[in-house]
């Protein structure tokens, strides 16, 4: 028989065009010495604020040691410029605009906590808050494309899959298993 394929998003950056927003352009070079001072606790911070809805679990620690690992082993300069290559990929070419040409069935799983935003400390303060809004973003991209299933998780943010993997695992699963 013939396999439906199907498209996951967890959460996926991209659900905006930050630069249309009001994000100014920051050179590579700018994006590379940020990332040259990447440290445990910067990530920590970042990810309690962003990842998990201002919430910390313990076991949150292994993936802020991997991350931070990377930054300061031998090839930590090699980890920043990919880093700051990432970003202005994200911030020049949004996939935005691309959702709908999406041909598959998709499932969006979102954590309406999340505030993802690249370069949203860089945008004037009138703007910052209107960027990252998934409740807001999750909906319009959902709108978008021709077969798409959204469902969010209203107390969770960037990474649902960690924050409750039960809760998302079974989720997932039952979505899968629609088609």
């Amino acid at each position: 028989p013939d396999k439906v394929q199907q498209l996951v998003m967890v959460n996926p950056i991209g659900l905006e065009d930050w630069l249309a927003k009001g994000v100014p352009y920051r050179e590579i070079d700018g994006w590379f010495q940020n990332a040259l001072k990447t440290n445990a606790e910067s990530i920590r911070n970042y990810q309690k604020n962003t990842y998990y809805a201002g919430t910390w679990q313990p076991e949150y620690d292994q993936w802020v040691e991997m991350q931070a690992g990377m930054f300061r082993g031998p090839g930590k300069e090699i980890v920043a410029w990919n880093s700051a290559l990432t970003y202005d990929m994200i911030l020049t070419q949004p996939v935005v605009y691309e959702f709908k040409n999406l041909q598959v069935p998709t499932l969006l799983l979102i954590g309406e906590q999340d505030n993802t935003a690249v370069g949203k400390n860089l945008a004037p303060k009138d703007k910052q808050s209107e960027l990252g809004n998934y409740p807001k973003i999750s909906q319009q991209v959902a709108d978008q494309i021709p077969d798409a299933t959204l469902i969010t998780f209203k107390e969770l943010g960037h990474s649902p899959q960690i924050q409750t993997p039960d809760k998302f695992h079974q989720t997932l699963l039952e979505n899968l298993r629609r088609y």
